[in-house]
């Protein structure tokens, strides 16, 4: 069959292919995952003889999801971003020549990756993983295998700092690994554990200057193509300063139990807790295989990224760090230094993104979390270093963004939404993600929300609630979002449209 679709293609008889096609996609899913990528690259190329780029794109991302070695797709997925961003097209074109099987195919991948670094628009850099490490050794070899498989060797650095594990064969197992592996891998032994700030510190110092800098705890293990995407994410665009992933668990970050199949104990213990990690790693990489593919759409927008798995780029680790210190080490020893940077570097203008298409697996539980008090006391040294709390800002008002999807499934042409409660965006960004049509606007109580707000939604001000001059026309929004408690009902109904709604708190009393 696959004879009789290349033959169709290359003499354009593309009607007949395309049916064909749909016979051979109707039975995909009894083939195995090799012979299904191979169908989807040939289906794929004949959506790019069609000139039917969102048809191509679908089906290099099922083809993916298939099989995430596959080189074939991965080159064409190069060539789909050749004149979109020339980033992530060195991006897929480095990924095609990782898994690639064929010396001819290999000589027309490296053809057009040396064009396309002549057109001298890539600004790639290498990345330094650096891996703080505390005992968890079964894990760690997980973690630091899943990383050496995610990336071509040539732009890979791990450095592991140790903070004294105490675990039997972590030490001597990280120096054989320092002293076998086929690339730059550092290792520096703690003699005490200084935690999480002071030891990503020391881990900084020693990584290449000129790389970005991806921090993976070593109970984090990534599945095939998550730090793909991760890479991805950070070379969207010039203003994307850091990216995280999704989890089975990370604050703000974490997928349901559900989506896993699972679920939690009654007692508070998450389901890879309960099932363990030889069982829950399984599950974790089966459910991940059909999200962790190219989305035309894949980013969350955030102020604040978790650190269990967080790629930091090199302009904005420039832009925040001081004496050459990445995390504060007045958080130490653990919890809220990754809000810290997160506020951090959104102040200095840079974009975080939580990458919907990149799930990496956590298996939580640090060196610290027998002292129940850390998180308490982290959570009061960001108060008293920022002058908020944080967790006030964080979570976006989730009744009132659901609602705005079933007012957006009613409504012809784009929804405009004015967010009174708009604090640093984070329902904004929430509404948007699921109404990407949108148009949010926020209206924020000082210039410092209003800083790190524009970043999440599509235009803010700031001021007092009721008194300021808005800069929107009256009578422009089809949704509201307000307290009644720091809005009035007339200013409410000043910004509402004839027919708008406004959603207030007393609305889900």
């Amino acid at each position: 069959m696959f004879e009789k679709l290349t033959e169709l293609i290359s003499t354009g008889d593309y009607k007949e292919a395309l049916y064909e096609f749909q016979e051979e996609f109707f039975h995909i899913d009894e083939r195995t995952p090799m012979e299904a990528a191979k169908l989807c690259v040939l289906t794929a190329t004949l959506w790019e003889q069609l000139e039917d780029s969102v048809a191509e794109f679908d089906t290099i991302a099922k083809g993916l999801s298939y099989d995430s070695t596959n080189y074939e797709l991965y080159y064409m997925l190069g060539l789909y971003y050749h004149e979109l961003n020339a980033d992530q097209a060195y991006l897929c074109f480095k990924m095609a020549l990782m898994y690639c099987i064929d010396d001819g195919d290999r000589e027309v991948i490296e053809k057009a990756l040396d064009t396309l670094l002549g057109s001298r628009c890539v600004r790639v850099r290498g990345t330094s993983v650096m891996i703080l490490s505390f005992n968890d050794l079964e894990i760690m070899k997980d973690c630091i295998k899943s990383m050496e498989e995610s990336f071509p060797r040539d732009e890979l650095e791990i450095v592991v700092v140790d903070n004294a594990s105490t675990e039997d064969g972590v030490i001597e197992y990280l120096r054989e690994k320092k002293r076998t592996a086929d690339y730059p891998f550092k290792l520096i032994e703690n003699s005490e554990n200084l935690g999480f700030s002071k030891g990503c510190n020391i881990g900084v110092a020693a990584c290449d200057p000129d790389n970005d800098i991806f921090f993976l705890n070593n109970d984090a293990v990534l599945v095939p193509g998550s730090f793909f995407y991760l890479k991805m994410g950070l070379y969207e665009n010039r203003n994307v300063g850091a990216v995280s992933a999704l989890s089975n668990s990370a604050s703000l970050q974490e997928l349901p139990a559900s989506f896993f199949g699972q679920e939690d104990s009654e007692d508070g213990l998450m389901w890879h807790k309960k099932l363990g990690y030889k069982k829950a790693i399984e599950i974790f990489r089966d459910c991940a295989r059909i999200k962790v593919v190219p989305m035309l759409r894949p980013y969350l927008a955030s102020f604040r990224l978790t650190g269990f798995a967080l790629l930091v780029s090199r302009a904005a680790l420039d832009a925040v760090m001081t004496d050459g210190k990445v995390f504060d080490e007045f958080f130490s020893p653990a919890y809220f230094e990754d809000d810290d940077l997160g506020m951090r570097i959104a102040r200095a203008g840079f974009l975080q993104y939580v990458c919907k298409n990149s799930l990496i697996y956590h298996n939580g539980g640090g060196s610290f979390m027998e002292d129940n008090t850390l998180l308490e006391k982290g959570r009061e040294k960001f108060k008293e270093k920022w002058g908020f709390d944080v967790w006030g800002y964080s979570l976006p008002w989730l009744e009132a963004a659901d609602k705005v999807v079933q007012i957006a499934s009613q409504k012809k042409g784009q929804l405009r939404v004015l967010d009174f409660t708009c604090g640093f965006g984070a329902t904004g960004a929430y509404i948007k993600d699921l109404v990407p049509s949108a148009y949010v606007a926020g209206m924020c109580r000082t210039s410092f929300e209003a800083g790190i707000a524009k970043n999440l939604v599509d235009e803010v001000a700031f001021g007092e609630m009721n008194t300021i001059r808005l800069p929107w026309e009256a009578h422009s929004f089809d949704v509201v979002l307000a307290e009644t408690t720091m809005v009035s009902r007339g200013r409410i109904s000043e910004c509402l449209k004839e027919g708008g709604i406004g959603i207030t708190q007393e609305d889900f009393e």
